[in-house]
This record gives structure tokens, sequence and C-alpha cells, in this order.
């Protein structure tokens, strides 16, 4: 889903490669929709599979356009979520599988808290990261915004999409079991 994700993200805006720098293409990040989704539904085995296709997205569509640098970028980008996660079960809401659960997994306002958080911790930390450990000048903060408004735009657009795919499926389920 990640790589399919990048992908679909990358040859929609037709991204040139020349311009990596670029930072229009992170105001809808798509892939950040297939870490939430993946590791709330799938737990932390999620993890590996993500990373490998956060690695394999943009090596596969740019080849040799990266170079050994940035492999733990998108290691911090995958642990986000988990981050986002753990955060929430010290302040008390742990992640369930019933009505009951302080968040739970059917409930979309539930992701969309889970989304937000996550999105804070990624573009902090990746941008921490990329700029040496400081982030003092005001493009330094308007990068980390861009991030965190790429990553909630880009999953609600994800969200949305599968909310109209999926719809038909979930609208049939319950005609046919309506308890």
């Amino acid at each position: 889903m990640s790589v399919t994700l990048w992908i679909i993200w990358f040859f929609f805006l037709n991204f040139d490669a020349n311009s990596l720098s670029d930072l229009f293409p992170s105001l809808f990040y798509l892939p950040h929709a297939a870490r939430v989704l993946c590791i709330v539904y799938f737990g932390y085995k999620a993890i590996p599979g993500l990373y490998l296709a956060e690695l394999w997205g943009p090596l596969y569509v740019i080849p040799g356009a990266y170079g050994i640098e940035p492999l733990l970028t998108p290691l911090i980008s995958v642990l986000s979520v988990p981050l986002a996660l753990e955060t929430l079960a010290l302040l008390g809401f742990k992640l369930g599988r019933n009505i009951e659960s302080p968040l739970n997994k059917r409930n979309y306002k539930h992701i969309a808290l889970i989304t937000i958080i996550s999105a804070v911790f990624n573009s902090f930390l990746v941008n921490l990261y990329v700029e040496g450990s400081s982030i003092t000048t005001s493009q330094n903060l308007n990068d980390v915004l861009t991030f965190f408004m790429g990553d909630i735009i880009g999953t609600t657009l994800v969200f949305i999409v599968l909310a109209v795919i999926l719809k038909p499926l979930f609208v049939r389920n319950n005609k046919i079991n309506p308890s």
C-alpha cells in the first residue's frame, strides 16, 4: 500500500526528479495514510514492511536519486505512528478493538487523532534529523509545517477515496448481516 501510494503521489504530481528539493509535493503526501492504517490495524509487525516500502518506492521510481544518507529518514517516518500510539497510551488512551476502548480502530475520529499526532512527530523529527539537530530559521519552521500539512492532507485524501470505494462493501454487508 505504501509503495503504491508513493508511486501514485509521484506520478500524480508529475514530479521532476531534478528538483528533489522542491517542497510542493509534500503539500499532500499520500504514504502517511499507509503508515497510519497499517500500524493501527496490523500492529507493530507492519513496521519492517513499511520501512522497506518507504525505501523501495523512491528508489524504484527515481533510481540513483538518493544516496545512502536518507536511510534513517524513512525509519523516523515509519516510527512516528508507534510513537504517537505510545504517547496516547501513556496518557491513558490505549488502542483497542471494542467500542469501550479509549481509542477504537473503527472510529474515524480516533484514527484522525493518531494521524495528527504522528504527523506532528514525523514533521518535527524528520526535519530535526535533516537539519542537523536544530530547527532555528523560519525556513526550517516552514519545512516542518509543510511536512505536517502534507501528511494531514495526504492522509485525508486517501481516507476519502477509501471511504468512497469501500462504502458499497460496508452497505452490502450491513444488509446481509444487520447485527
